[in-house]
């Protein structure tokens, strides 16, 4: 099968998540802090250029839990380990907003309709979020005049991460 191919099979089989869902999966799996943007603990973290325009911000979330961040950063392969249950099991659930952010990590999930995420701003370098993040957005729409290997490479990685992180069969 070729790449363009591939593309659009992957593209009907992945479609994109409504932006509820993905709110909903941050803050009951990922156990992210939804944090409003009004929030003063939360202006020093907000760098312009960086972020998304506040009109495309589709939701800020605090990822802070102790089994969650191992698994994001790669130091637990997946939900279903061991390491990860004992960690879970040692969680605490916490409400500061500073607190969150010096431990945990920003996402800033922006959107171009309210309906769908099309990208995101994440506070450091975490790989598996972002791949999280992609296979939430699904694949972008492109031509097969405008089509490069890459745009279903990267896609068929971040699908092959999440995959192994245990939270969907896919």
């Amino acid at each position: 099968m070729n790449k363009y191919a591939l593309y659009q099979k992957t593209k009907n089989k992945h479609t994109p998540w409504p932006i509820e869902d993905v709110d909903d999966f941050f803050i009951n799996t990922l156990k992210a802090k939804f944090l409003s943007m009004s929030d003063k603990d939360l202006k020093p973290f907000l760098i312009e250029h960086e972020i998304p325009e506040r009109d495309k911000i589709g939701g800020i979330y605090g990822v802070y839990d102790l089994s969650i961040t191992a698994l994001l950063n790669g130091k637990v392969k997946s939900v279903n380990d061991r390491a990860f249950q004992q960690l879970a099991q040692r969680s605490v659930s916490l409400t500061d907003t500073d607190t969150i952010l010096t431990i945990g990590s920003l996402v800033i999930l922006e959107t171009d309709d309210f309906e769908t995420v099309s990208g995101c701003y994440i506070g450091g370098t975490i790989n598996r979020l972002y791949n999280l993040v992609a296979f939430f957005a699904g694949l972008p729409e492109v031509e097969k005049t405008n089509f490069e290997d890459y745009i279903i490479d990267d896609y068929v990685s971040s699908l092959a991460d999440v995959k192994t992180m245990g939270f969907f069969e896919l």
